[in-house]
């Protein structure tokens, strides 16, 4: 009994300071000069206040890309369609995880594919043997992927394929007799992101985050191609990227994104890719295209880079692969370049290379994206360009947002703010039962494609709430 009295005693204190914080931010506006002061007292009290509410429990477990010094984290304990709960509190999940849970939580369909692998009795198939459903999904990957008499390597994630592929390029080059040895050199553009949990993928990217990396790091990958502008159709990238390839005998293959995703939903013009394309096979260079974040019908089509009917040498994939259920990556690779592993072995290989859950679970997941004719490919399209003109019209509203762009249910509003007022805006969001992604100064929409469309648009109007209630951010950084 008295435990639970001095429970309570102690939240309604806490409930006290809250309050009495609130009504001192509001006096605040004319007492506080120093607008840093005043932005980081606004945060702390968000932050302290109502995580001591909920109860702190600092986490032991590292969190990427960020600070980690007394680091609290929301304890997500069930998810169901596109909702993830806390102990205290429903989130509206619209940014399917890390843009990777595509076809919702709690998917009854993809659950039976655990009991169903359970009942196999097999805990683990090395890849020096096979199962049905690895080579199911390998002829599924390769015919949707438009890639006849390929060849398909399974990895654990987007990053491995990303480097894996990058690899397979370049001992394509070497078996290949007809091409030059030393053709080492990956290009990337200057502003991508390909993952960066291996030492090959972060030199892949182009991120700033990955460019950190970089300092301890050496190898033959620049990102350096010039990403294109809608103002000039690509115009002056394809010029750079042209002077690059004619200056060099030693690039192997550049590495592209089906649709930008991590580095801020940059977006092609139209027709851009079909002139890169040409660019490449004028110069015998292998194309890449990485759809880790945009396959699997995240932009309308099973792959973004449909939409400008190109055809990559080979194709990464994971996320949507298998919609988050569990790990695994996939590198879809073309007859010509497979085919040299006809008779030469391919130097690579992971323990959980076509782990037979992960391609159970994939093959689940790609009857769902494929049946009815591929009904959710149109879904995520209507709905994609629903959320381009609700949200692009919110970004008109406030003079601290840049931009918004998306391609399909891949977006982001490019915000001018700092990364204590980014923080700020994604606890607000959290406040208002709404978890987004963001990376630097980009807040991320990418709800799952199966989210009710009612629920979608009142995510949307949510968020337009929250950033109103940013104005004063703005306007005191401002003054």
């Amino acid at each position: 009994m008295w435990i639970i009295i001095y429970f309570y005693t102690f939240r309604l204190i806490f409930i006290f300071i809250k309050v009495s914080f609130e009504l001192l931010v509001f006096k605040s506006f004319r007492l506080i000069s120093n607008k840093f002061i005043l932005i980081k007292f606004i945060y702390i009290k968000n932050l302290l206040c109502d995580t001591m509410l909920r109860g702190i429990r600092y986490s032991s477990t590292l969190a990427p890309w960020r600070t980690n010094r007394n680091k609290v984290l929301d304890t997500i304990v069930k998810a169901d369609g596109s909702y993830i709960y806390t102990k205290q509190q429903k989130l509206v999940d619209f940014t399917s995880g890390s843009m990777v849970v595509n076809l919702g939580h709690n998917n009854k369909y993809i659950q039976k594919g655990f009991t169903d692998y359970m009942s196999q009795g097999f805990a683990y198939v090395p890849s020096s043997l096979s199962t049905y459903n690895r080579e199911l999904l390998s002829d599924r990957l390769l015919d949707i992927s438009k890639m006849d008499n390929g060849k398909v390597f399974y990895t654990n994630a987007g990053a491995d394929s990303n480097e894996i592929a990058s690899f397979i390029t370049k001992e394509y080059n070497y078996y290949n007799s007809d091409i030059r040895f030393d053709k080492t050199k990956i290009l990337s553009f200057s502003k991508s992101f390909h993952g960066a949990s291996t030492k090959g993928s972060s030199l892949l990217s182009g991120d700033s985050r990955t460019l950190e990396q970089k300092k301890f790091i050496d190898n033959p990958i620049d990102a350096i191609m010039e990403n294109p502008s809608m103002d000039d159709d690509g115009s002056s990238s394809l010029k750079q990227i042209k002077t690059i390839f004619e200056n060099s005998n030693t690039i192997s293959a550049i590495i592209i994104e089906g649709s930008s995703g991590s580095a801020g939903c940059i977006l092609y013009p139209p027709n851009y890719l079909k002139q890169l394309e040409q660019l490449c096979r004028d110069h015998n260079i292998l194309i890449i295209c990485d759809e880790v974040m945009s396959g699997f019908c995240r932009t309308g089509p099973m792959f973004a880079h449909f939409k400008q009917d190109i055809k990559p040498d080979i194709i990464t994939c994971a996320k949507g692969l298998t919609s988050g259920y569990t790990p695994l990556g996939a590198v879809i690779i073309n007859s010509k370049v497979s085919s040299v592993f006809n008779n030469n072995p391919i130097m690579a290989g992971l323990t959980y290379s076509g782990h037979p859950l992960g391609c159970l679970i994939a093959n689940k997941c790609l009857d769902l994206y494929l049946e009815n004719d591929m009904e959710l490919s149109t879904i995520a399209h209507n709905k994609g360009l629903l959320m381009n003109d609700l949200c692009t019209k919110i970004s008109t509203k406030y003079s601290f947002i840049k931009e918004y762009r998306s391609n399909g249910l891949l977006g982001c509003f490019e915000l001018d703010f700092d990364p204590h007022q980014i923080e700020y805006v994604y606890q607000l969001l959290l406040k208002n039962g709404i978890y987004c992604v963001n990376i630097r100064n980009n807040i991320f929409t990418a709800p799952p494609l199966t989210i009710n469309t009612e629920l979608f648009v009142e995510t949307i109007q949510k968020i337009d709430d929250v950033f109103n209630e940013c104005i004063y951010l703005d306007i005191l950084w401002n003054i």
